[in-house]
């Protein structure tokens, strides 16, 4: 999905919701929503550890908006992946820097910070991460020292995993890198 399609079916939710919900998205979901160019998706990932909705209403109007929600086999349609506390590699958001994203009538959606947003794509870091971290710090000032911070910020085991520890290393190689060409 790309943005129209992200946006309608979060109208198509809000529309059929009959209870306030706030949605913490991160992924590809945010990044699509924050503009990145060309930027589509297969999946919405919800923080649910920082979201609040009942989910059995939230379930039945995902799916009756055409999104499957959490589906049990890997899925090439469009869905949500509900993500749990255990899985769940991103910070708590603070509550001055949350980034509003999208708000219907009963439904918020909102993200971390930008340097959240970027320690939550150094667990994996692939072209596709890098793409979207290059892309965030070319749009807003951000420095190397607020995703340190931000990496400590992650719930354990994350903010200490070896891989995205040395991929916090290759981030900063990428940073001077991004520099050099601008």
């Amino acid at each position: 999905m790309d943005k129209k399609e992200l946006v309608s079916y979060l109208e198509k939710i809000d529309r059929a919701l009959q209870n306030p919900s706030s949605l913490c998205v991160y992924g590809s979901a945010a990044f699509i929503l924050l503009d990145e160019p060309d930027r589509t998706s297969l999946d919405i990932d919800i923080a649910g550890p920082y979201s609040q909705a009942d989910m059995g209403e939230l379930r039945r109007v995902a799916e009756a908006a055409g999104l499957p929600f959490n589906p049990d086999e890997p899925s090439q349609s469009n869905h949500i992946e509900w993500v749990s506390g255990l899985h769940l590699c991103l910070a708590q958001p603070q509550p001055d820097s949350e980034i509003l994203l999208w708000r219907g009538r009963f439904l918020t959606v909102t993200t971390v910070s930008i340097p959240d947003l970027i320690a939550s794509k150094l667990i994996r870091y692939d072209e596709i991460d890098q793409s979207d971290v290059q892309y965030l710090i070319a749009q807003r000032p951000i420095s190397y020292k607020d995703i340190q911070t931000a990496v400590r910020r992650l719930p354990p085991p994350f903010g200490r995993d070896t891989l995205l520890l040395e991929n916090l290393e290759l981030l900063k190689q990428d940073i001077e890198l991004w520099k050099a060409k601008h």
